[in-house]
């Protein structure tokens, strides 16, 4: 993983130097007086650009190389056990070929032009003349890279979907793992800019540049959601401590303090009357007649306390009375 964050940084790196120079982000400059065909330029920004782009076909395949395995490593050290042995043949068959995936691109474009590698960064129409296998080489790079990621997200539901959890924890996790789903779609899109940038058939910007910077971005947005989707089982407990805990906190002290003002609110609407009353009691008939006893006297004296103490409720005004 931290050669596929590396490699990341390193393809950010050269875009950002790229635009700076005006070979990204930029259209073709065109030199004034020039009337022939565009394809035939080798200007210093084209000439930077195809030096970036073929840059970045060597970085690509390694980002994306080791993100997949970091992803089949994390299965199997999650998912494998000895109970499992197809889980674990699967995925180190996975893992044999994902290596060889990244090697097999890796010289593929560092090759693309045989030998002649100041072809690369020459005229459009020159190279396209030499490197006649360049279409086919980013056509099986997107396809297969595409299809590998749909492998691999897929791997870990079935497993997860057959734990004894509940149904709220299996989606959690699930959602987890299809994080990478994002890294999917970039694969994707990325996918139509290429073809339309290689193949010609159709131009999706109309510039030669800009096309080759949407390519480059998109490739860009896919590993980095590749790189945090592959390290959020590390990190997990950041997401939950800067976001979902505040979130919590947050909600909490907004309802508590609704429910505070209402409260004060309603006591300010309630009335409240000092007054004392002058109660009079009457005499205990047949006092005088008979003995009274420790325990009446005591009775009849607690009786006269709490008369004379506690004030009338009246709950329809709300009011001591």
């Amino acid at each position: 993983m931290p050669n596929s964050q590396l490699v990341t940084v390193g393809i950010g790196i050269s875009q950002a130097y790229g635009v700076s120079k005006k070979a990204l982000a930029y259209p073709v400059e065109i030199p004034a007086g020039f009337t022939g065909n565009p394809y035939e330029l080798a200007t210093p920004q084209l000439t930077l650009k195809a030096q970036i782009e073929w840059s970045f076909l060597l970085m690509f395949p390694i980002a994306l190389g080791c993100m997949k395995a970091s992803f089949l490593f994390f299965y199997m050290r999650v998912f494998a056990t000895q109970n499992r042995r197809s889980i674990n043949i699967i995925l180190a068959l996975f893992i044999i070929f994902v290596a060889v995936w990244t090697v097999a691109f890796f010289f593929a474009a560092l090759f693309e032009c045989g030998d002649n590698f100041w072809v690369i960064w020459g005229s459009q129409i020159e190279f396209l003349a030499r490197c006649s296998n360049t279409m086919n080489m980013v056509l099986a790079l997107c396809i297969s890279d595409f299809i590998v990621d749909i492998f691999i997200i897929s791997i870990p539901i079935p497993l997860v979907l057959r734990l004894n959890l509940s149904l709220r924890k299996k989606i959690g996790v699930c959602s987890l793992f299809l994080l990478g789903a994002v890294s999917v779609v970039a694969s994707l899109v990325r996918f139509i800019f290429m073809v339309g940038t290689f193949g010609g058939n159709f131009n999706v910007t109309s510039d030669i540049i800009l096309e080759v910077t949407a390519c480059m971005y998109w490739g860009m947005v896919e590993c980095g959601v590749g790189v945090v989707a592959a390290c959020l089982p590390t990190i997990q407990f950041l997401f939950r401590i800067w976001v979902w805990e505040p979130a919590v906190v947050s909600t909490k002290s907004m309802f508590s303090s609704r429910t505070s003002r209402t409260l004060d609110s309603q006591s300010k609407d309630a009335i409240y009357i000092d007054r004392t009353f002058n109660v009079a009691y009457a005499e205990v008939n047949g006092s005088s007649s008979r003995p009274t006893s420790p325990e009446e006297l005591a009775t009849i004296a607690n009786e006269r306390f709490v008369h004379d103490s506690h004030p009338t409720w009246d709950g329809r005004v709300g009011a001591a009375i």
